[in-house]
């Protein structure tokens, strides 16, 4: 990749340059570049993606694609802007990014203890030293037309039903959360299934979709469920009763209601849709999400991370050691907060994988992948594992039915580059490759080029 930004003389974001060539192997449609469109306006932006296609195994999604190497390289470059302008690097983010959601996370950002106390860049000596390096992330809101929930009374117990899948990231849970919430129940009482075309059509588990694209029409369902309960009743509930739903659900008759994904009540700004609507990058951004997920629609509002992230630096032996983590994120309204939390944690954690470890080695001469299982492609384990804090702010979505868009994809874009700007803050280097291993760090200490 190779970046450019150019400051006007007040300051302000001028010119943006990013160019990417990808190498996919035996594939196309690599999407990096194209990204920077919708992060940190400038008056003038030239962005540029380019396959290099060789005789290798096709390239493959990784979480958030294209998002992780365009953060790591524009993340990097607004941090030296930062740096060569002697501004404050979250304040030149909070100048140059008008997104209200971001916004509201940059003053997050800037009030932790860690950054406010954090040392000038390139002041400490000894062997280990500590920095603390800041990136900001966005994903985009996806949702898909037509997914179904179905919500019944049978046998007195709640069931929720729609054709999607859990594929670890917890939509069981999110399913009987929301439900359970309405009816002042437990999670544990509402049976949830889902996995099954048999069902009402659902979302496909890709591109940060189906908690924006289940909850809405769920709350609809469980609207007309209400009213179709209430109006069999037979009895009302007692007088005071702390649990009337309880009583009506175990007296109801065997019930059913369905509920259709509706629109949001704001579309995506025009400031947006306009340049999505251009060819060329519909081409960049959505030629392999249109192929591989049809059916999805782009939501008004961006998710979005802001991470704040500290490490420790051996400088004899070129390793980094992440300490403490601070991941600022704004997705709406968190439906299963322990899960979220949990997701959020991951995503970071994949993030350093990304940032100081994984990299698929292929011999040179054959093209063999060399790295193609766990014994030979490192990962991080326990002892690589940071403190990680997690801050949700829930607000900047309420055009969506039940407040909720998708975390997956978004909490892990800033990581590399946060990792990167740390390194810099600890010893004044800043490393431009990925993985950040410990041959190239004293390489570059030493101001000479590893191999």
């Amino acid at each position: 990749m190779k970046i450019a930004l150019l400051p006007s003389d007040q300051g302000e974001l001028k010119a943006l340059s990013l160019t990417a060539y990808a190498d996919t192997g035996a594939a196309t449609n690599s999407t990096i570049a194209a990204l920077a469109r919708l992060i940190y306006p400038a008056e003038g932006k030239e962005l540029a993606d380019f396959d290099v296609i060789s005789n290798l195994p096709a390239g493959a999604p990784f979480r958030g694609p294209g998002g992780p190497p365009m953060a790591f390289a524009l993340e990097q470059a607004i941090d030296e802007a930062a740096l060569r302008m002697n501004v404050d690097p979250i304040a030149l983010r909070k100048r140059w990014d008008p997104d209200p959601n971001r916004q509201r996370l940059y003053d997050w950002a800037s009030s932790l203890d860690v950054w406010r106390n954090r040392k000038p860049i390139a002041t400490q000596s000894g062997r280990y030293r500590r920095g603390v390096g800041v990136a900001t992330g966005y994903w985009l809101y996806l949702w898909q037309p037509r997914s179904k929930v179905e919500v019944a009374v049978k046998g007195g117990r709640l069931v929720a039903s729609t054709a999607t899948q859990d594929i670890g990231t917890g939509t069981r849970t999110v399913i009987a959360n929301t439900v359970a919430r309405e009816f002042g129940l437990e999670p544990h009482e509402i049976d949830v299934r889902i996995g099954d075309s048999k069902l009402p059509e659902g979302p496909g588990s890709g591109g940060s979709r189906v908690t924006a694209s289940v909850i809405p029409p769920m709350l609809l369902a469980i609207e007309k469920l209400k009213a179709a309960i209430q109006q069999n009743a037979k009895r009302q509930p007692a007088p005071g009763s702390n649990a009337p739903w309880r009583e009506w659900l175990a007296a109801s008759p065997d019930l059913s209601a369905s509920g259709v994904r509706p629109e949001d009540s704001r579309q995506m700004a025009p400031g947006i849709e306009s340049p999505l609507k251009q060819a060329g990058f519909m081409g960049w951004i959505f030629g392999w999400m249109m192929r591989r997920f049809s059916n999805l629609v782009i939501g008004a509002g961006m998710p979005s991370s802001v991470q704040v992230i500290e490490v420790e630096v051996d400088t004899w032996l070129g390793h980094v050691r992440v300490v403490n983590v601070h991941t600022g994120i704004a997705v709406g309204k968190i439906v299963a907060p322990a899960l979220a939390h949990s997701q959020a944690a991951g995503a970071v954690i994949q993030g350093i994988g990304y940032a100081l470890y994984e990299a698929r080695e292929v011999d040179s001469r054959t093209g063999d992948v060399l790295s193609g299982g766990m014994e030979d492609y490192r990962i991080p384990g326990i002892a690589d594992t940071p403190v990680i804090d997690v801050h949700f702010d829930q607000g900047g979505f309420d055009h969506v039915l039940g407040g909720s868009v998708g975390i997956g994809e978004v909490a892990t874009v800033p990581t590399s580059p946060a990792v990167a700007n740390a390194i810099l803050n600890a010893t004044g280097v800043r490393l431009t490759e990925l993985p950040i291993r410990p041959d190239r760090l004293v390489a570059a200490l030493k101001g000479r080029a590893a191999a």
